[in-house]
């Protein structure tokens, strides 16, 4: 670039007292351009300033960025926009912020953003250009440790790893999908929102203590593996209407998640998809008609209707659990070792078929009667070979002679 001589520009207040001009007194401040451009030069720009100087009337142009303020040499910060009374002598050096930077790709726009960006609410484009922004690019807000609250459209597609690297002060995100792409299937282990902070699977979320809300919207059809796993600072999800699976280990060691809906086409919920949630009140709307190993392990569960199609009650499905009653449609002919363990609060189990129990089906489900074994047409337990020992030890439960 072609350097200009040094820039002088002049403003003076003056009096006028009848038809007499007198001269008013000014200073003289350096404007360091911090490498930015202001009428065609990179040049610091020598200002000589009555009373007042406007800062606004010089807002050099730099690449990706935008001027934010100006600051002196004591390390005082002065906004773009402000008016102040100059020190003679003194120098101003520009302050430069990021911008969210857009690079085109396949099928649209890439958003990320450029260092300094400071911005504490964003809120990403769903176009730019006249084209969808796609994709949230790796790494794309990385150490912005400004930012608190974030909302990724539904036409993002694809985001890429470690795209909320270093988000520290994130409190809650709005996301069309978990992981990095919105098409993952369910059973699929790509860390879930541990891909997204560039983070392992199962990794502690101890730097991250204010994230406490997020939101699934209604373009997600599934929660992958993992997808919040041992997110400990999370209270709220929002899961959208169009969920109809959870993954292995979805919420899995969310132990201060508060609560969290399912909606009611959800029917699939993998192995661990809640456990050791123990805080959370976990609503299901839908009729489940495929459940994982130890599913509600050691959580706040309650209440949740099972649909005809499940055959069986996966080992360890409810162990430890808040569940209150539950009611066992005629397609489930099983319950499997532990299936029922130590749920203190259960007082309520209808039976409408043939079902075998195994291993310590009920043992420890303290409140269990025999008035709250209720048995529909054709309902009745059997035992796997060893089962009627302990299948209901620990309980109130007299009829099978525990």
């Amino acid at each position: 670039m072609k350097k200009k001589a040094l820039a002088a520009v002049i403003i003076c207040i003056v009096a006028l007292t009848a038809v007499v001009l007198s001269a008013c007194t000014s200073a003289t401040v350096v404007l360091d351009l911090n490498g930015g451009i202001y009428n065609g030069t990179d040049e610091a720009l020598v200002v000589e300033a009555g009373g007042t100087l406007y800062l606004g009337d010089f807002k050099p142009e730099k690449e990706d960025a935008v001027i934010s303020g100006w600051v002196d040499e004591e390390g005082n910060f002065y906004g773009a926009d402000s008016y102040i009374v100059p020190v003679n002598g003194s120098t101003l050096t520009a302050v430069y912020e990021g911008v969210l930077k857009y690079t085109r790709v396949e099928d649209g726009y890439a958003v990320s953003a450029t260092e300094g960006y400071s911005a504490e609410n964003v809120v990403i484009p769903s176009e730019y250009d006249g084209l969808p922004v796609t994709e949230v690019a790796a790494g794309a807000f990385a150490n912005c440790t400004s930012m608190r609250t974030l909302r990724i459209p539904d036409s993002v597609v694809r985001i890429g790893r470690g795209a909320l690297s270093g988000c520290t002060s994130l409190e809650s995100i709005i996301l069309p999908f978990v992981g990095p792409t919105a098409d993952v299937s369910v059973g699929t282990n790509n860390n879930g929102m541990a891909y997204v902070f560039g983070l392992s699977s199962g990794s502690s979320w101890a730097t991250f203590p204010n994230l406490t809300q997020i939101t699934v919207t209604d373009a997600a059809v599934s929660l992958p593996n993992g997808a919040f796993e041992n997110m400990t600072s999370l209270r709220y999800v929002n899961v959208g209407s169009n969920v109809t699976a959870l993954g292995a280990r979805a919420f899995s060691g969310c132990s201060n998640l508060v609560s969290v809906i399912l909606p009611e086409g959800c029917t699939s919920i993998g192995e661990r998809a809640f456990a050791n949630c123990s805080k959370a009140a976990i609503t299901v709307k839908g009729a489940v008609t495929s459940l994982g190993a130890n599913a509600f392990y050691n959580s706040g569960i309650t209440s949740i209707t099972l649909g005809e199609g499940l055959s069986s009650i996966p080992a360890g499905c409810f162990e430890g659990s808040s569940l209150t009653s539950i009611v066992l449609p005629s397609s489930v002919t099983s319950i499997n070792s532990a299936a029922f363990r130590n749920c203190s609060r259960l007082t309520k189990v209808e039976v409408n078929a043939s079902v075998t129990l195994y291993s310590s089906a009920f043992n420890g489900c303290a409140n269990l009667t025999d008035a709250g074994l209720v048995f529909g047409s054709g309902g009745e337990f059997t035992f796997a070979e060893g089962a009627r020992e302990n299948a209901f030890g620990g309980t109130k439960v007299t009829i099978y002679n525990n």
